[in-house]
């Protein structure tokens, strides 16, 4: 039997930028996942301030990745971050979190990270739960789920009013039409992950993450294209196969894919504002050398 290896590791690290780095590290002549299997990871909440920090946006903190790198971003990124990377999410009881918070909290929680176990307090937590290998690794390793092409599962349903609602389109996004919807589209949206197709920048993708109310928009590499065998060969596994399913015989892998969670958001309309940023069919005519003048 091999043995187990606990890492504590400190709430200002990025654990899936740590786990993506440590699984590659050489251990003798072979990386470390030739020698170990990734267990969960675990994460701590506390209820009492849970809520304010995903809210939190205008403090800064710093985020470590692997080499000592440090980013900065703000409370509510972290603390997502923090979560939806855990397989086992630990509520703590809390000192002022009355049980309506509480649940609450946990409602969000399983929203944020569907496929994790949402736990009230360390007496429910199986020792074997935290130590057995995570098939979630099995299916995606650490580096694959940081691919932005890899939209996150997102929970159907609504818990305690809190709904995580999957928008999807295969059309390019109006620059000018999104930036004008943004305050109907964030309202009442906690967390968002995704990426864009935008017309006007049609061979990049465009990553979306917001947190609280902080929206970041950026370039995250390019679209896969046709007979390009080495960006090919770099994608992930998870990516190949998404680009195959998806793939149009004139845009590719070209598409919008964004999850948004947040309380009380009606769904058709969300959909409907995100629809209206679309090009129409008048645009989309003018092909892509027409989208640069949008």
């Amino acid at each position: 039997t091999r043995p187990h290896v606990v890492l504590a590791l400190p709430a200002e690290l990025d654990a899936q930028l740590f786990l993506a780095a440590l699984w590659q590290t050489p251990l003798g002549r072979t990386p470390t996942a030739h020698h170990y299997d990734l267990g969960p990871i675990a994460a701590g909440v506390d209820p009492d301030r849970f809520l304010s920090d995903l809210r939190c946006v205008h403090q800064a903190v710093r985020f470590y990745g692997p080499g000592a790198r440090a980013e900065s971003v703000t409370l509510a990124e972290a603390a997502a971050r923090q979560v939806e990377a855990a397989a086992t999410v630990i509520v703590g009881p809390g000192r002022e979190a009355a049980d309506g918070t509480r649940e609450g909290v946990r409602a969000l929680l399983a929203h944020l990270s569907p496929s994790a176990t949402v736990l009230s307090g360390a007496s429910e937590v199986a020792l074997d739960a935290l130590t057995r290998p995570d098939p979630r690794w099995v299916e995606a390793g650490p580096a694959d789920r940081l691919d932005p092409i890899i939209t996150p599962a997102h929970r159907r349903g609504v818990d305690l009013g809190v709904v995580s609602v999957l928008w999807r389109s295969r059309r390019p996004v109006h620059p000018e039409r999104l930036a004008d919807s943004l305050p109907k589209i964030m309202s009442g949206v906690l967390r968002s992950r995704g990426h864009l197709w935008m017309a006007t920048q049609p061979g990049s993708v465009v990553s979306w993450r917001s947190a609280g109310h902080h929206l970041e928009l950026r370039e995250a590499g390019d679209w896969l294209q046709e007979g390009d065998t080495q960006a090919w060969r770099d994608a992930s596994p998870q990516r190949r196969t998404l680009a195959s399913w998806f793939w149009d015989d004139y845009y590719g892998e070209r598409r919008n894919e964004v999850v948004f969670t947040g309380t009380d958001l009606d769904q058709d309309e969300l959909r409907g504002v995100l629809d209206a940023t679309l090009l129409d069919d008048r645009e989309l005519s003018l092909g892509v050398e027409g989208w640069a003048g949008l």
